[in-house]
């Protein structure tokens, strides 16, 4: 699960908690451990307080979670090679 979390956050687009929740067909509130887990294991980073060096080269700067307060979370280096190295779900 952890695998698909990595694939949809790879895939890209800006997302709500609740809107990949719903398409991984979990739960919010257990998609959101998911994600805290891969922050800890280094394959997500938090953008907490604002996301400026990642909005600069993404194509849904302005229109993600952000503008709503909530917490965005950016494959981190680990987790794009990860990312990449999986077969398409």
């Amino acid at each position: 699960m952890l695998e698909r979390v990595l694939q949809a956050i790879a895939a890209g687009g800006a997302l709500s908690l609740a809107e990949l929740a719903r398409q991984l067909d979990v739960a919010p509130a257990l998609l959101e451990a998911m994600m805290e887990n891969l922050e800890k294991m280094g394959y997500l980073q938090a953008l907490e307080g604002g996301c400026q060096k990642a909005c600069g080269s993404c194509a849904s700067k302005g229109i993600c979670a952000m503008i709503g307060g909530g917490k965005v979370w950016s494959l981190s280096e680990k987790g794009a090679r990860a990312a990449a190295g999986m077969a398409p779900a």
